[in-house]
C-alpha cells in the first residue's frame, strides 16, 4: 500500500517538477495560452533528461483544445510517446481523449457515396441523398485516423497487454520507421519501455530464464546483463534472473483459524436438527 501511495504521489506531482511549473498547472494560469511556451520548454526538458510529468503535458493538450490555432503536431506526438511508455497507467488514453477538437483526421459519421455511373442511375435517384456508413476496418485511435497516431495507439495496446515480444517486433518493422524517428529523439525511450516489461515480470515471477526476459526486453548478451544488474534487487547469474521479492510475487502460506465457542456450537446444532428430533 505504501508503494502504491508513493506511485500515485509521483503521478500527481513528480519530484522532477520545477516549482514554477507546479504553480502554473495548479492554478488558473494553466488555461492561459501565453504559458504554452513555458510548458513546451518543460516538455523539451522531459525529452532530454528522461523525466515525465503527465499533468503538465495534459495542460498542453488542454490549451490546444481551447486554442486550435496553437496546435503543434510534433509536440502532440512527443507527448503521446512519453505517455505510451507509462503503461500500464492509462496516460496514453487520457492524452487521446483531449485530442477530440484537434485539427486531425477523424472517423466521419457518414460519407457521401458518389454514383459510379450517372448515366446508369434510375430516374428520381438525384432527388435522394445516397449515404454510406464508414467501413468498419478503418484503423483508428479512438476516433482519430491519423496514421502515425494510430501506430502509436497500436504500440500502446501491445505494452498494456504485456505483449512485449510483439511490441519490439512491431516497433522495428518498416511501417513504424516514423515512430522510431521520433522515439530516437526521446532520452531513455526504449529503457522506459523495458521498465514496463520489468514491472510486469516483477508481479508474476520470482525467477525467470535469461532467454525469456531477454525477449521481453529486446536485449541479449552483455547488454542484457548490464541492464538487469543495474536494476535494484535484480540479479542475473547462471542464465537465470532473480526477481526481487514484492507483495505481488511473494508466496505466503495462509492459515485461517476460526474459533467457535461451545455456546455457538450448541445453537448451530440445535438449528440443524430435523423437525422430528426437535419434536
Amino acid at each position: 500500500m505504501a508503494s502504491e501511495s508513493a506511485s500515485a504521489s509521483q503521478w500527481v506531482s513528480p519530484s522532477s517538477r520545477p516549482e514554477h511549473i507546479e504553480q502554473l498547472i495548479s492554478g488558473v494560469d494553466r488555461y492561459n495560452p501565453q504559458n504554452l511556451d513555458v510548458l513546451h520548454d518543460y516538455l523539451a526538458q522531459q525529452l532530454d533528461d528522461g523525466s515525465y510529468d503527465l499533468l503538465a503535458n495534459l495542460a498542453i493538450l488542454k490549451l490546444y483544445q481551447f486554442n486550435p490555432a496553437d496546435f503543434n503536431y510534433v509536440v502532440v506526438i512527443n507527448i503521446l510517446l512519453k505517455a505510451l511508455v507509462a503503461a500500464p497507467l492509462p496516460d496514453f488514453n487520457l492524452c487521446i481523449s483531449l485530442l477530440g477538437e484537434a485539427p486531425l483526421p477523424t472517423i466521419p459519421v457518414k460519407a457521401e457515396k458518389e454514383a459510379a455511373d450517372d448515366a446508369a442511375s434510375l430516374p428520381g435517384d438525384d432527388d435522394e441523398e445516397d449515404v454510406a456508413e464508414k467501413p468498419k476496418d478503418v484503423p483508428s485511435a479512438g476516433h482519430l485516423t491519423d496514421a502515425l497516431i494510430v501506430r502509436l495507439s497500436e504500440l500502446s495496446t501491445l505494452l498494456f497487454q504485456a505483449r512485449f515480444r510483439e511490441f519490439w517486433t512491431t516497433l522495428a518493422s518498416e511501417p513504424y520507421a516514423d515512430v522510431r524517428e521520433y522515439a530516437a529523439k526521446i532520452s531513455e525511450f526504449e529503457n522506459a519501455a523495458r521498465k514496463v516489461a520489468l514491472n510486469s515480470v516483477k508481479g508474476s515471477f520470482t525467477s525467470i530464464s535469461e532467454k525469456r526476459i531477454g525477449s521481453y526486453l529486446n536485449l541479449a548478451g552483455a547488454q542484457l546483463h548490464e541492464f538487469i544488474n543495474a536494476q535494484p534487487g535484480w540479479k542475473l547469474a547462471d542464465a537465470t534472473v532473480s526477481v526481487p521479492a514484492n507483495p505481488d510475487n511473494e508466496i505466503k502460506a495462509s492459515v485461517i483459524r476460526e474459533e467457535i465457542t461451545l455456546d455457538q456450537m450448541h445453537k448451530f446444532l440445535a438449528q440443524a436438527q430435523s423437525p422430528l428430533l426437535r419434536a
